[in-house]
């Protein structure tokens, strides 16, 4: 039952970052601002399930969604070129700033894996080393929004 909760709990926090980040994007209809709202609501469900893994305490499940936040990150955030093209023209020199998040996101994704395969560290110390890595990504994630979006 407790776990059944906790998989209702995490489905209804996927649902609402996903729809506060179709909210907050706020971009213009152009195909580029559409492909990257798309991209965006891909990551943030692919993050959700990370959070969800966690919650339930499936090791095997957030194993598998790290890997795909890490495919996923690479391929829309790590090439300078490719996240120039999505975003809109004026805030275009910004794209750094998303490469930069990318490759801090790919280190935490890696701090996660290494933490949870290592079967010699105490629960209490990979539960809280994992945390703080999750809660990284975020930042990271809050850190390209709030320098790239422009909110006029």
């Amino acid at each position: 039952m407790y776990k059944l909760n906790l998989i209702k709990q995490g489905e209804n926090m996927l649902k609402k970052t996903l729809m506060s980040l179709v909210v907050c994007l706020g971009l213009s209809s152009s195909v580029s601002a559409t492909e990257l709202q798309n991209d965006m609501g891909i990551l943030a469900g692919t993050l959700s399930e990370v959070q969800i893994g966690f919650f339930t305490n499936d090791k095997k499940s957030t194993l598998e969604s790290l890997d795909r936040l890490q495919s996923e990150v690479k391929k829309y955030l790590g090439d300078k070129d490719t996240v120039t093209k999505l975003l809109p023209e004026e805030v275009q020199y910004k794209a750094s700033i998303a490469v930069n998040s990318a490759e801090m996101i790919d280190k935490s994704i890696v701090q996660i894996k290494e933490v949870l395969k290592d079967k010699n560290m105490r629960m209490i110390n990979r539960q809280m080393k994992t945390q703080k890595a999750f809660l990284e990504i975020q930042n990271q994630c809050f850190r390209c929004h709030n320098l790239v979006r422009d909110w006029q």
